[in-house]
């Protein structure tokens, strides 16, 4: 239609982001995501060999730290 001169109306309408049900959703679950990171990172370091969370301990001698 633009070839005859014409527009549709309301085509130079413009939309703004907004916030909705899936934004929100999004933004919960990141939270949430990084709350376990956080949790299961503290519960490994307790049982981790010298207290480090990323250093294995031997299968043959595991030790774990008593209460």
């Amino acid at each position: 239609m633009s070839q005859f001169g014409m527009q549709m109306p309301g085509g130079q309408l413009q939309r703004r982001a907004s916030m909705n049900v899936y934004t929100g959703l999004l933004f919960a679950s990141t939270i949430a995501l990084a709350a376990a990171c956080v949790f299961v990172f503290i519960q490994a370091s307790k049982v981790g060999k010298d207290g480090s969370a990323f250093a294995l301990q031997d299968g043959k001698q595991i030790s774990l730290p008593k209460k």
